[in-house]
């Protein structure tokens, strides 16, 4: 299994933006954002995005984490971990593993009450394509107009550890073409774009993911990024 990551504690500054990609295919990119946040946050980059491959695909994630970057970071190690048991063909078993994950990371949340994250996770597994999204992060692909998931008021928080969550309500899948682009996109992306619209045409007019990465955080910098930016993005083969 093979994993990259970027963390929000690690760019702390306001301008710069990170991006990193793997063999094979995907890419993350990263950033503070260019102006401070408008609204009370306890540390300045409290975002984090995830790309793991495994043996029968790829698994992405960005968290947006509450009160503290540890809330994002835990929740990507967890997606790390059940990465394996995330990326499979059936909707059902995506749904069990997803529940599982969402309870875990929120009862990891209650060591550092009163953190609270947004989560979206997509895995890859063949042309199969599914997602858990819970808050208000975004999922597009370059094949479609629209954003593809209905976010939500959902976050994960120690609570929701000791019960059960209705997890299909928030879980969806597609089919993808063999190489069409899957972007996954915190909120500072979306609320600062001058047109999330245009987003996938980003996706398709992108030599390689590295640049799509790139070129979806820096339309969300150049429309003043008032918040934290990540993105995850996926648009290699998978036989």
């Amino acid at each position: 299994m093979f994993a990259i990551s970027l963390l929000g504690r690690d760019y702390p500054e306001l301008g710069p933006l990170a991006v990193v990609y793997a063999p094979g295919g995907g890419a993350l990119a990263l950033s503070r954002g260019r102006e401070p946040k408008a609204y009370p946050h306890t540390d300045p980059n409290e975002d984090a995005a995830l790309l793991v491959r495994t043996p029968d695909g790829v698994a992405l994630a960005v968290a947006d984490g509450h009160n503290g970057a540890a809330a994002s970071e835990r929740s990507l190690e967890a997606v790390r971990d059940a990465a394996p048991s995330l990326v499979v063909e059936s909707a059902d078993a995506f749904e069990r593993a997803a529940d599982t994950l969402v309870r875990g990371v929120a009862a990891s949340l209650a060591e550092v009450a009163p953190s609270r994250s947004c989560l979206l996770v997509a895995a890859l597994c063949g042309t199969r394509c599914h997602f858990a999204s819970f808050g208000d992060s975004a999922l597009f692909r370059s094949g479609a107009r629209d954003q593809v998931n209905v976010t939500n008021e959902l976050t994960l928080r120690p609570s929701l550890a000791s019960r059960t969550l209705p997890v299909p309500l928030w879980c969806g899948g597609f089919d993808r073409t063999r190489e069409e682009r899957v972007a996954l996109v915190s909120d500072g992306v979306t609320n600062f774009m001058a047109d999330p619209r245009s987003l996938p045409r980003l996706l398709a007019d992108a030599a390689d993911d590295a640049s799509a990465a790139r070129a979806v955080a820096e339309a969300a910098l150049d429309g003043g990024a008032g918040d934290n930016v990540a993105v995850a993005i996926f648009g290699g083969r998978l036989e």
